[in-house]
């Protein structure tokens, strides 16, 4: 039996891939062009890689991680495809599907906390700009408040909150700023 954690992901992968394809950028490729975007091409490896397994802690939480990652940390997608990405990341964190115990639990908690604290996105209007910016903070809080955040080195954990202050008192937040309460329940 397949385990449940992988139709998860794979269910986040055709959110995240279906908002590209629909995104003007992407809209002229072909499906030779698919093939040589990177973004899509780590969503199809990804996909490849979940119909040989039969459980998702058979790969590393990398392996998983990386396609929305890149999505996360690239200049290139519009904030509410950055967002989407965010969304799954943070569905991944709440449901548990990184295991605390994992051998590569830590290294995969460190590249996520890296990614989002340097979440890139082209902006599209001040409205959506905000939504993906709270989808950070809210990334961010679930990652300092779960299980697999006490692999977070002490020099992450003090970039989250540096992140979590920027977002609120130097962007484009528009009095949001009480959620850095919610952020901060240390």
């Amino acid at each position: 039996m397949v385990d449940k954690n992988i139709y998860i992901v794979q269910g986040e992968i055709s959110t995240v891939v279906g908002a590209i394809k629909r995104n003007s950028r992407w809209n002229t490729h072909t499906p030779l062009d698919e093939e040589q975007d990177p973004l899509l091409n780590s969503f199809g490896n990804l996909k490849d890689i979940l119909n040989t397994i039969k459980e998702l802690s058979d790969v590393e939480p990398n392996v998983f991680l990386r396609p929305f990652l890149e999505v996360v940390r690239s200049e290139d997608t519009t904030g509410p495809i950055t967002g989407l990405a965010l969304t799954s990341v943070n569905k991944f964190l709440s449901h548990g599907l990184i295991d605390a115990n994992h051998e590569a639990a830590a290294e995969a908690i460190e590249n996520m906390a890296d990614a989002v604290t340097h979440a890139r996105f082209v902006g599209t209007d001040p409205a959506s700009d905000e939504v993906v910016l709270m989808k950070i903070l809210q990334v961010l809080r679930t990652l300092l408040l779960t299980p697999v955040g006490a692999h977070l080195t002490n020099e992450s954990v003090c970039e989250i909150m540096q992140s979590c202050f920027r977002i609120c008192f130097e962007m484009r937040l528009s009095g949001n700023c009480c959620y850095l309460s919610l952020v901060l329940p240390m």
